[in-house]
């Protein structure tokens, strides 16, 4: 079963899924730039049916408790707009971290995630779907993130969950032994943000662990461009790997959407999707990214 904010649904039920973004989200509390914020229904909706409109069904979303996570406005976005919407339980990068994990063990941080996945959220019955987006910075492991990873790492072992990080390549490889060392199913380990990263060599060298990658910055061209993306999703697929790919756009502000002229949530189904048939990636093999990997990756029997 998958768990959404509206209950369990079985896997066959998640069709178009984006894997990693945000609709209700806080990060100006760290940042202070005024922008890095999506607070209310009124602006993010609108969007979000502009991207179904498109073809898109479910979204995993993403946003941790030191993100200032709201699942009571989750599920109201699920039932205004009919969108499937799986919530995480996790915390983010060191910066963003409560006070109040200092002086916790791993052990009683995972407790934590345990309780939301199985129990429920802030007093509701919404349960949380996956543990998400646990985080390293750039370099290294900063602060307690190592700890936080370990805790995700014992709670999905407990649970089953599907575990998605924040990573880039310098604790990639960290980031899986950690996770694989806790007895996490490897299938259930999503590494993100990989393709801002430009190297289908280290792509494959992840991928023969058995997790999957995060190509969920799409359309953020400044970072990466798309086309390159797509060229990078092609060799991952050429060389076996298509079933562990997943995409999405990861809007983390209002200033990415549509009403300040920029792509918001379209730019999977409007840019890579299109990219990806340019360079003759099959239907089926897009299907994968978008509706397989994902329903496969959610799938539990919460244990």
């Amino acid at each position: 079963m998958i768990r959404t904010v509206l209950g369990d649904i079985k896997k066959e039920e998640l069709k178009v899924t984006m894997a990693h973004e945000h609709f209700i989200v806080d990060l100006d509390h760290v940042r202070h730039d005024g922008i890095s914020m999506i607070e209310t229904l009124e602006e993010v909706e609108p969007e979000i049916k502009k991207m179904m409109d498109l073809g898109v069904d479910s979204a995993v979303e993403v946003t941790t408790i030191d993100m200032y996570r709201d699942v009571k406005k989750l599920r109201q976005i699920s039932l205004d707009t009919g969108l499937k919407i799986v919530c995480a339980t996790g915390f983010y990068l060191s910066e963003y971290h409560p006070d109040y994990i200092k002086d916790m063990t791993a052990e009683e941080i995972a407790a934590i995630f345990e309780k939301e996945l199985l129990e429920g959220i802030d007093g509701t019955d919404i349960k949380a779907g996956i543990i998400a987006e646990i985080a390293s910075s750039p370099k290294e492991f900063v602060g307690y993130e190592e700890k936080v990873l370990k805790a995700a790492a014992i709670a999905s072992a407990k649970t089953g969950s599907a575990v998605y990080t924040h990573t880039g390549r310098y604790t990639a490889l960290k980031t899986i032994e950690i996770l694989l060392a806790e007895g996490v199913d490897p299938d259930k380990v999503i590494i993100g943000h990989q393709d801002l990263i430009d190297d289908s060599e280290y792509h494959l060298s992840l991928l023969k662990y058995g997790v999957n990658l995060g190509f969920d910055t799409c359309g953020k061209s400044a970072y990466m461009p798309d086309e390159t993306r797509a060229a990078n999703i092609k060799k991952i697929i050429e060389a076996g790997y298509g079933d562990h790919v997943v995409l999405s756009n990861d809007i983390s502000r209002r200033t990415y959407f549509t009403s300040y002229n920029q792509n918001g949530y379209l730019s999977v189904m409007k840019i890579m999707v299109p990219l990806l048939k340019k360079i003759a990636v099959s239907d089926e093999d897009i299907n994968k990214l978008l509706c397989v990997n994902p329903a496969r990756i959610l799938d539990n029997d919460w244990r």
